[in-house]
């Protein structure tokens, strides 16, 4: 796994465009998640749409079961034990699962409950902030894929 994320950091960084282009979609995309959210809960509360407390408590929950699970793994972040230099500075420690893929993810699916083609951007988006935590560095492949499977796994499971 060392030799993937040296090979990809090092193609990365020998085009300074795309390297920017990472930087920047992992700064902003995480911003159109956390934007989009509170207006799919407006519109889903003046819809009176039956779908607004779980709107609300879905993504509550895999936010806390995601970080309860860092604290007690406290998997060491692919910077921590590999030799490679992330494309931006970050903690050390509390990797998996990725708290951001988890959040983007909850959150997309919760978008459909509002409008479908708000689903579908903010799951193009969620993909978009997974992603850019392994090209940036800063997350192994499973603490994103384990962030998604546990954010499927919040929004289908029935907690009644």
């Amino acid at each position: 796994m060392e030799h993937f994320y040296q090979s990809m950091l090092a193609y990365i960084r020998q085009r300074p465009r795309l390297e920017k282009t990472i930087l920047f979609l992992t700064e902003y995309c995480p911003y159109i998640t956390f934007m989009i959210y509170p207006c799919v809960l407006i519109n889903l509360w003046l819809t009176h749409n039956p779908h607004f407390i779980e709107a609300i408590l879905r993504p509550c929950i895999a936010f806390i079961i995601v970080t309860i699970f860092r604290k007690i793994v406290n998997r060491p972040r692919p910077y921590d034990h590999m030799d490679i230099k992330p494309l931006k500075g970050h903690k050390h420690g509390e990797s998996f699962p990725s708290r951001h893929s988890v959040s983007a993810c909850i959150i997309a699916l919760i978008c459909f409950y509002a409008n479908t083609y708000i689903g579908i951007f903010a799951c193009i988006i969620a993909i978009i902030v997974s992603l850019t935590r392994i090209f940036s560095g800063v997350h192994h492949i499973s603490d994103v894929f384990a962030a998604i499977i546990i954010a499927i796994l919040c929004f289908i499971i029935d907690f009644h």
